[in-house]
């Protein structure tokens, strides 16, 4: 959650916005001022309440820390809900004077045009784009006959309502682009550029043509999807110019393939008197036929099974009495199935289960002879399931990961014996830093420098809270020793500074699902460093146990370092200054957490 200083900065910023919404308005003129500009304002006013309110709800749980900043002195809360009304209502009746003059002007044209009377029809809602290529010409066609094409909406208008209609992924595109007249046709031709992609198109096309499900059996809701979607992929392709044209016949192939068996055999016999490869038209011809045949008959489902006899509805009869009770045996026995508290539910699912320590759960399943993968009722040698434990990938259940794990760390061999050296605890450089959500906010974080990594990587629990934009990225991850850590998420672009608000640096991040296990902690001395004194660290609470979910690599090391080292006498941190503040490393005595020793066993 972001300090309370970032939140009344922000706070502060849009209470601005707010208070000055109808002025800025009015600065466009006169002439510029037409309805759509108004109901965008409006939209935007809202929006800026929308998140002024949420902050002041926030910082209403935090009384005691702002009751003497300037901030709730001077009432901002509700000097922001003043003006957010006092702006609105101003809005809103410009809104209606303009609505006015736009019916007397309609009024007077179709008195002058034509005495024809006309139907009211409804208002045609604009479109909505959310960044789907497979939406794109849609969009694109039906917004350019509507808006683009209007040649009495002003430019700026347009640019109104093009951002309006943009959601999601494409808003990212031209959101920093200001709604001016000169940058209306900038945005469009943004969004054409980048989404008149015909071989994304195509694939994406082509793909929900192939996830069609084939049919189960004749039937007329199936067959309608099949047709319905079949006559979609054509079109669409069509659309963009990418007719099936050479690659008719093996398209329907594949869409008679769809088919069920009684249906593939009525078009067998409909194409057998020529020799030629079927045409799509005549498919679509035959298909519309059947599925017209299909709706004409009951809703049964008619069984074309090749071997069935006479006595076939007797036998059908007594199959569905014996799986109907074989349905109620084995309802009974599901009863008492969790071997921990008797109850109608499998044990990885029970509270009493999930009470126990990972050595009660190992003694519970093998008294219970339970599955130590799946906890199922079998020996773990005849276990089908492939999956295994999700933390060290062995094969237990993930509830038995700890058990597992103390069992195989008591036995223990020493090629030599001696003294076992005592622990250090030792600093990695850490930094606390702002980094810039998608909405603008900034938010506090601990990071981590490490000159020793190639890329910088965030982690995912961050990436999320901030609701940044991600690019596909599948980039290996590997660590000491050659061995493979993982894969990355995608790649995000994060913008940070220190805490003191030093200029802003753009850092490109790969995502990881975990960074590093490192998470301080120190609770020695260090008061007594003196040669600290005075230092402006990047990480002040250096010595607490919050996680890392920045790790700035050998990419970004270079761009922050500065001139500058201090180095103390033995078991001292050193200190190193940066654009972020002194960052601390080194070894700082014996550790406090434990004489945790990991051997290698022979």
């Amino acid at each position: 959650m972001a300090d309370t200083a970032t939140i009344i900065t922000n706070a502060t910023a849009l209470y601005g916005k707010i208070s000055r919404a109808y002025d800025n308005l009015r600065k466009l003129g006169e002439a510029n001022i037409t309805l759509g500009a108004v109901e965008a304002r409006l939209l935007n006013l809202d929006k800026l309440w929308e998140k002024f309110d949420a902050m002041n709800d926030i910082l209403a749980e935090r009384v005691d820390e702002i009751k003497h900043d300037v901030y709730a002195k001077q009432d901002i809360p509700s000097l922001g809900e003043e003006s957010y009304l006092v702006n609105k209502g101003l809005m809103l009746k410009m809104r209606r004077t303009l609505q006015k003059k736009e019916r007397a002007a309609a009024s007077a044209t179709s008195e002058t045009s034509t005495s024809a009377p006309r139907t009211t029809l409804p208002r045609i809602q604009l479109p909505t784009f959310t960044g789907r290529y497979e939406d794109w010409p849609a969009f694109r066609d039906l917004f350019v006959s509507l808006i683009g094409q209007d040649k009495t909406t002003k430019p700026v208008e347009k640019m109104h309502y093009l951002k309006s209609c943009v959601k999601g992924e494409a808003d990212l595109l031209i959101r920093d682009l200001s709604s001016t007249e000169a940058n209306y046709e900038r945005a469009w031709q943004t969004l054409s550029d980048y989404y008149e992609n015909k071989r994304l198109l195509t694939r994406s096309y082509l793909t929900n043509f192939l996830s069609l499900p084939k049919m189960k059996g004749e039937s007329a809701a199936e067959l309608r999807k099949i047709f319905h979607g079949i006559k979609t992929t054509v079109s669409s392709l069509t659309s963009i110019d990418r007719p099936v044209g050479s690659t008719e016949d093996l398209f329907v192939h594949l869409a008679v393939d769809l088919l069920d068996s009684r249906s593939r055999r009525e078009w067998e016999t409909s194409i057998s008197e020529t020799n030629e490869p079927p045409q799509y038209a005549l498919l679509e011809r035959f298909l519309e036929r059947r599925l017209h045949t299909l709706e004409s008959l009951p809703s049964t489902k008619i069984d074309v099974s090749p071997n069935k006899a006479s006595g076939s509805q007797s036998r059908s009869t007594r199959t569905h009495h014996a799986r109907k009770q074989d349905l109620k045996e084995l309802k009974g026995n599901t009863r008492g199935r969790c071997s921990a508290c008797q109850g109608d539910h499998f044990v990885m699912l029970c509270d009493t289960y999930k009470k126990m320590t990972a050595s009660k759960r190992k003694q519970h399943v093998e008294g219970n002879d339970l599955c130590g993968n799946c906890l199922g009722r079998h020996k773990i040698k005849e276990c089908a399931s492939k999956k295994n434990c999700s933390a060290c990938n062995d094969r237990h259940h993930t509830s038995l990961h700890d058990a597992y794990r103390s069992s195989k760390t008591v036995k223990t061999s020493h090629v030599s014996k001696g003294p076992v050296p005592t622990p250090v605890a030792v600093l990695l450089a850490t930094a606390r830093v702002r980094v810039c959500d998608r909405y603008g906010s900034w938010q506090s974080v601990r990071a981590l420098v490490d000159q020793g990594s190639e890329s910088s990587i965030v982690s995912e629990r961050l990436t999320q809270r901030l609701r940044l934009a991600r690019s596909s990225a599948s980039v290996s991850v590997y660590g000491v020793g050659g061995k493979k850590t993982g894969v990355s998420k995608g790649k995000v672009v994060l913008t940070l500074q220190s805490l003191r608000g030093c200029p802003s640096i753009t850092v490109n991040a790969l995502v990881l699902p975990k960074l590093t296990i490192y998470a301080g902690g120190y609770n020695g001395g260090g008061q007594n460093w003196s040669h600290l004194q005075g230092l402006e660290l990047a990480d002040p609470d250096y010595r607490s146990a919050d996680p890392v979910d920045i790790l700035l690599g050998a990419d970004v090391y270079g761009s922050i370092l500065c001139q500058g080292l201090k180095k103390g006498n033995r078991h001292e941190p050193i200190a190193q200054q940066t654009t972020l503040g002194w960052i601390l490393s080194g070894v700082v005595g014996e550790t406090t957490t434990g004489h945790h020793v990991h051997t290698h066993q022979c």
